[in-house]
């Protein structure tokens, strides 16, 4: 068990957004004695089921939003996609009201522009990139074909992306592109990368940072299929991607769990991106066998000590999504019948193709995992 200072046992902690990150970030406050609130516009979320006090609100709303944080002593966040104008009115609160991590963190997590030129400051590499706007659209692109032109904002589980493999393809997407003019792009080089891994990490207020080590990752139609501990790559490379993330939490000045996701090419690390929050890929950490990505977050947030000893073992994390939703849970809840296997759902109302419904871990690695695992 981490420390709990007598002085933050009480401490109320509030999260924008309610969805299943901020669930488990309830689910692991409440038994510490924090009482857990969610501010969204969303009503019967997965936060609110877990025991979260839930108000309603729209994240523009700085009325509502104020009333919420005059409820609190802490606030964080488990969705980034924040509006921009509300950031920077949480900016001005930070003198009355702590906030972890700093919202400035989200503002370039959520601007893939903003984000790989803040890699590229720090010196790593990442790949080949281009800020297309109706301004710059006359401009020649240096990048070599294909290319994935993204959204510049408000993108995830390769929602607002679009693969171009040539030029003709490239002036059909512009004939599109600026219907108000306001539009912006990241096009971006494609990497022929051979694995996918992250970093799952935590800095807490005295700049000391845990981390796992390097997670691999698979994934079905650009949403994450399974997750699985530890990634099989050399320990330089796991060190080098470590070191990589825990340089970039630090210049954030980063408190909370954050997930930070890498390509693997020829034995060079390519940052591709960061989310400011607990991330899918660190699922596996609830039943590794120590200390939860989440647990770490609240502990973090709320002022605590690092944990002495973090030994996560050999896990599988497997996504099950809203596609054959009835069919995937009659099959997780057969392997149920093993207790290596732990099945988290997340209590959504509706199950929708390539919708998150919750996840299966498995205390083991993945020679042993029974083959309907790979059914979900």
């Amino acid at each position: 068990m981490t420390n709990l200072s007598k002085e933050n046992q009480n401490l109320k902690i509030g999260v924008l957004g309610s969805g299943q990150l901020g669930q488990m970030m309830c689910l692991e406050a409440l038994p510490l004695g924090y009482d857990f609130y969610c501010y969204s516009p969303d009503e019967d979320s997965p936060s609110e089921k877990a025991g979260a006090r839930a108000s309603i609100g729209f994240y523009e709303d700085l009325s509502s939003l104020k009333t919420f944080l005059s409820k609190i002593d802490v606030l964080s966040f488990e969705f980034e996609n924040i509006p921009k104008s509300t950031l920077e009115y949480l900016e001005s609160q930070t003198k009355q009201i702590q906030i972890f991590p700093p919202p400035r963190a989200l503002v370039i997590a959520q601007d893939r522009y903003l984000e790989k030129t803040h890699f590229r400051k720090l010196g790593f590499r990442t790949a080949d990139f281009f800020h297309l706007t109706k301004d710059t659209a006359k401009f020649e692109i240096a990048i070599t074909f294909p290319w994935i032109i993204k959204t510049l904002r408000f993108g995830y589980d390769g929602k607002g992306q679009l693969k171009v493999k040539d030029e003709n393809e490239y002036k059909n997407f512009l004939d599109k592109a600026f219907v108000s003019g306001n539009e912006e792009y990241l096009v971006e080089e494609v990497i022929p990368f051979q694995k996918e891994i992250s970093i799952i990490l935590t800095r807490f207020q005295n700049g000391e940072i845990v981390c796992y080590g390097a997670v691999e990752n698979e994934h079905k139609n650009h949403i994450l299929d399974l997750s699985i501990y530890p990634a099989r790559i050399p320990a330089s490379l796991n060190l080098e991607a470590t070191e990589m993330a825990s340089k970039l939490a630090e210049t954030l000045g980063y408190v909370g769990t954050m997930g930070v996701e890498f390509f693997l090419k020829e034995n060079h690390i390519y940052l591709n991106e960061f989310a400011p929050r607990p991330h899918n890929t660190g699922h596996f950490t609830q039943d590794c066998q120590s200390f939860s990505q989440f647990h770490l977050h609240v502990s973090a947030i709320t002022g605590n000590f690092p944990p002495t000893d973090v030994r996560p073992r050999p896990t599988l994390m497997k996504n099950i999504l809203g596609n054959e939703y009835k069919e995937s849970l009659a099959i997780a809840r057969s392997l149920l019948k093993d207790d290596r296997y732990q099945l988290h759902l997340y209590g959504k109302r509706e199950a929708k193709i390539g919708r998150k419904m919750g996840h299966i871990n498995f205390k083991g690695n993945l020679e042993e995992v029974n083959p309907l695992f790979h059914d979900l």
